[in-house]
Order: structure tokens, then C-alpha cells, then sequence
């Protein structure tokens, strides 16, 4: 958020605590092979499957060039905060 959105320490902090208060930690158990590219990035996609996630909010191209993953959406972290209205348009 610093380096992408260049907020400062206490906007950045006061977002985090938002996200943390409605995150849940996943241990997956499903294992995926879809980014052949870039293997790590299955594990994003295996955490938001077992996690039965609504949105899955990344600026990592290959998890991007999907644009959703067994019906779940993959969007830029830019738009996901232009829809919260933290963000300028």
C-alpha cells in the first residue's frame, strides 16, 4: 500500500486493521496446478477455493490473465479500493 498507493503510515495502518477484522486465515487443502508460470500463485487460487471467497483482489499478472478462477473474480487491487471509495477514480 506504501509503495503502490503511497498512503501514509497511519492511512495505511487504519485500512489494515479494516481487512483484518474481516479476514480469516485459510489452511487449504485442495492443491492446484493451474500457473504453470508461476507455481506460488496456485496457492492463491487454493486458499480462495477451500476459502470459499467472493473476490480475489491481486496485481500479479498471471493470477490477473485468468480474470476468475472457478467462478471467482480476479481484480486489481485499484479497482477493489475505487469500489470501497478509498481511492480516486
Amino acid at each position: 500500500m506504501r509503495e503502490d498507493l503511497g498512503w501514509e503510515e497511519r492511512v495505511r495502518m487504519r485500512h489494515l486493521k479494516t481487512l483484518t477484522k474481516a479476514a480469516e486465515m485459510i489452511f487449504p487443502a485442495t492443491t492446484l496446478d493451474v500457473i504453470a508460470e508461476d507455481p506460488a500463485d496456485n496457492r492463491i487460487l487454493e486458499c480462495a477455493v477451500d476459502g470459499r471467497a467472493e473476490l480475489i483482489v491481486s496485481g500479479d499478472q498471471h493470477l490477473r490473465r485468468l480474470k476468475s478462477y472457478e467462478g471467482i473474480p480476479i481484480v486489481r487491487p485499484i479497482d477493489f479500493l475505487r469500489t470501497l471509495g478509498v481511492a480516486n477514480k
